[in-house]
């Protein structure tokens, strides 16, 4: 069954459904983690040495499917070690995402010129604790959820993955789930972030990051993009 559901993930959520998230010039990638590791540079071998067998698998994939998406973008094949921050490090003149779960690894990129910055999550799509419903959302957050059902508490917490993902590499600034409240439009499948005051005097670009998100193949996907135009 779980091998099932992982190919109706990939057949469901196709590089053209996730980069549909995001706006013209956006490429992606998907595949589903597997044993690619020769596929790698010697430092990206290097960097995940220790790792165990499944998170060796979502790496060299996610840097593979990278690859493919760079290409299209006419960029030359480079190793993509992250930062110390576990941030990736893409090439010069380009901006990208990484996201994984158990079932797929995706990946968006553009060129920079085109966005400054972009965020992508996916998770699978499963009611959360009430626990983790009350660390993700916030208290107007949860009276949303009272009418349309504590499931859609993932796509919260999905959509504040990929801001955040948006966000960190301009302002290399941590937020909490606490520190950011969505506006979510369920039937138009968007939403709109918010940064609350509690952060302090955040950039005002942060106010023009705005999503979309999907339901496909058992998973929930959500994109964000700060368009350099907008800016």
């Amino acid at each position: 069954m779980e091998r099932e559901l992982e190919h109706t993930a990939l057949l469901e959520a196709s590089p053209m459904s996730v980069a549909a998230l995001f706006g013209p010039g956006c490429v992606a990638e998907v595949a589903m983690p597997a044993s690619v590791e020769a596929q790698l540079f010697a430092d990206e071998r290097a960097h995940i040495a220790r790792a165990v067998p499944k998170r060796r698998a979502e790496f060299a994939t996610a840097r593979v499917c990278a690859r493919r998406a760079l290409a299209r973008l006419g960029v030359e094949p480079a190793s993509l070690v992250p930062d110390d921050d576990g941030a990736p490090r893409w090439p010069a003149g380009i901006v990208g995402s990484i996201s994984h779960t158990t079932a797929l690894c995706a990946v968006v990129a553009a060129k920079a010129q085109r966005y400054l910055s972009l965020g992508l999550d996916l998770e699978q799509d499963k009611p959360l604790s009430p626990e983790i419903v009350a660390m993700i959302c916030t208290a107007r957050e949860r009276r949303v959820l009272a009418t349309h059902g504590a499931r859609e508490a993932i796509v919260y917490f999905s959509a504040k993955e990929a801001f955040y993902k948006c966000q960190y590499p301009l302002t290399r600034r941590f937020l909490d789930f606490q520190d950011v409240e969505l506006s979510v439009d369920f039937a138009r499948g968007e939403f709109r972030a918010r940064v609350l005051e509690t952060v302090g005097d955040p950039p005002p670009w942060l106010d023009l990051l705005t999503g979309r998100f999907a339901r496909n193949g058992g998973l929930v996907m959500c994109g964000v993009a700060l368009d350099a135009v907008a800016c």
